[in-house]
């Protein structure tokens, strides 16, 4: 079904893109099919709608305004289409997600392969990127629901849950820190450490502590990759930092042990956040998924309390 002008979907697809010819690409459409939908939209909005830069074509100020409704009018039309679908009773359509790392370990695929037993026509995407990403991603409109470390987030978002999770040290089980309950990071940074780059969450949180210390070593091993982090400590290489969310494998197997870091007596947290954008409604079958979502994570961090009580 298309609604619209065909110069809204090539405007949506340059402005995804970031070039014509990509646009193109993606449209299966001649290159100067779209650059002609392009011009004509400018000459009917009077303004120019996209500038040339070293990156490619970016929006201008107008560009962003009109993006902001051509984004309401497609997933409105999105939510129009499930609707329809489900008075046959069944959903059809797709749920994109945009989401950190450690949500991929078991939540991620408990929870889609769950929904999909009960709704095959629904499909979903799942890109993994960094939390600011993440929330980036939901202003553009290329995903439907964002899961993201808790960051200041735009007026333009919703936040739709705040899960609490501890962050701890994550060493293999031969470790000489393994069998305490609780450690400091003055206790881990005696051994090699294994520390997320600036562009992961972790190192965020980590650095108010870490400035507290008298003497920082420098980290054994700097990684971007949650996966990999975690896999180098259950080989015994240094002491990683992350929460509980992304370890279940390697716990269940006893490769990995999870020591919940005390800072002075006190709980060291990763806040959660579950992102929308704010002024839509979404599609049935993706709130539906969005609820589970909800009730896992907050199934999840009331199981972590019970078995690491605040002060415990």
């Amino acid at each position: 079904m298309r609604f619209h002008s065909p110069s809204i979907q090539y405007f949506h697809a340059v402005r995804r893109t970031g070039s014509i010819r990509a646009a193109a690409r993606l449209l299966n459409v001649a290159s100067s099919a779209v650059s002609r939908q392009i011009l004509k939209l400018e000459q009917e909005v009077g303004s120019p709608l996209f500038e040339r830069n070293a990156r490619g074509l970016t929006l201008t100020t107008v560009g962003e305004m009109l993006a902001r409704h051509v984004m309401n009018v497609l997933q409105d039309l999105d939510r129009f289409r499930s609707d329809v679908a489900s008075l046959s009773g069944a959903w059809h359509g797709t749920v994109s997600i945009a989401c950190i790392e450690s949500i991929t370990e078991s939540v991620l695929p408990d929870l889609i392969a769950s929904h999909r037993t009960r709704a095959r026509r629904v499909s979903f995407t799942a890109e993994i990127m960094g939390s600011s990403d993440v929330l980036e991603a939901l202003r553009r409109g290329e995903a439907d629901i964002g899961i993201a470390i808790a960051l200041r987030h735009p007026p333009d978002l919703r936040q739709v849950a705040l899960k609490r999770f501890r962050l701890g040290a994550l060493v293999a089980r031969e470790h000489p820190l393994a069998r305490r309950k609780t450690v400091t990071l003055e206790q881990c940074l005696a051994f090699p450490v294994i520390q997320a780059l600036p562009e992961l969450s972790i190192y965020h949180l980590l650095q108010p502590l870490i400035a507290q210390l008298s003497e920082t070593p420098e980290p054994a091993i700097q990684a971007n990759s949650i996966d990999l982090m975690r896999e180098l400590a259950a080989r015994g290489v240094g002491v990683a930092f992350q929460t509980q969310l992304g370890i279940g494998r390697l716990s269940r197997d006893a490769q990995l042990v999870f020591l919940p870091l005390d800072n002075a007596g006190s709980p060291v947290w990763s806040d959660l956040g579950i992102y929308v954008r704010a002024e839509r409604t979404l599609p049935a079958f993706t709130e539906s998924f969005l609820q589970e979502l909800v009730r896992e994570l907050g199934e999840r961090e009331r199981r972590e309390n019970a078995a690491y009580p605040q002060g415990a």
